[in-house]
């Protein structure tokens, strides 16, 4: 049986930054399964790019604008089984339920913060790379900011395998990502509610109060006071507690955690 709501995090390398975004979304869905995808050196126990090397060579072609290929990456190796799939950003700073702040849209296939359309935001730049994509994706060409967004386990199958099979270099991964979304059927509902603070300034080492989703975040934000406990917390991917033969209590005892050798 899957489970309800699963944490992809994806990162290129681990600094207390990392950390520190990783588990504030951990603080705040503790019922969540949580997996990490490394492009570089993984959190033991997490994925790495290097399990699937033709999915790296694809990755390094440009690695700054290619979280779709690490995410491709993932789904070639995974192990976990969810209903629904929030796909994260290393940058991303997270101080609210998901549940909760999905709510009004979490029975829509594919959501994002911001949809990019050519005929609407033809000043978008990856537009420009548009004549790159295969002639048979161009005409369902869409975008997406920022690569952070809730989406179903099915729909995220259909377009991993497309893109698999048909993969293309134009843009960036979230032109690339929501193109072929569009193609397959299901173009991302764009969803920002008064808690998205996704692609907006951030004042340097601080927060806007309350509770939200923000991004990007490169620096240290508060709070910190477990910021010296974070390397036991991330160190290991994180799995849903039915699945575990044998299991640690970590993080103020919020999830049971397996270590796993990537395939």
């Amino acid at each position: 049986m899957a489970d309800p709501l699963g944490i992809l995090f994806l990162h290129h390398h681990i600094d207390d930054v990392v950390r520190n975004n990783l588990s504030s979304i951990l603080r705040h869905n503790p019922g969540a399964t949580v997996v990490t995808m490394s492009a570089g050196a993984p959190f033991p126990g997490g994925y790495a790019l290097d399990a699937t090397p033709k999915i790296k060579k694809l990755h390094s072609a440009n690695p700054r604008r290619s979280s779709d290929w690490l995410l491709c990456s993932w789904f070639a190796q995974r192990q976990e089984k969810c209903r629904k799939w929030w796909i994260a950003e290393w940058d991303v700073h997270c101080t609210t339920s998901l549940r909760d702040y999905y709510r009004p849209v979490w029975k829509f296939p594919f959501v994002a913060s911001s949809v990019q359309r050519p005929s609407r935001e033809m000043d978008w730049r990856w537009f420009a790379e548009a004549k790159d994509i295969p002639e048979k994706f161009r005409a369902h060409a869409m975008g997406m900011v920022p690569f952070v967004f809730l989406i179903s386990d099915d729909v995220l199958a259909y377009i991993c395998t497309t893109m698999l099979e048909t993969p293309f270099f134009a843009g960036n991964g979230e032109l690339r990502f929501c193109t072929v979304a569009n193609w397959c059927g299901f173009p991302p509902c764009a969803y920002s509610p008064p808690t998205d603070y996704i692609v907006c300034y951030i004042p340097p080492r601080a927060l806007p109060k309350g509770k939200g989703i923000f991004h990007p975040v490169k620096y240290l934000v508060a709070p910190r006071k477990s910021l010296k406990r974070l390397p036991r917390v991330t160190a290991l991917n994180l799995i849903n507690r039915r699945r575990l033969e044998s299991s640690t209590v970590v993080a103020q005892s919020l999830l049971n955690v397996r270590q796993r050798t990537p395939l």
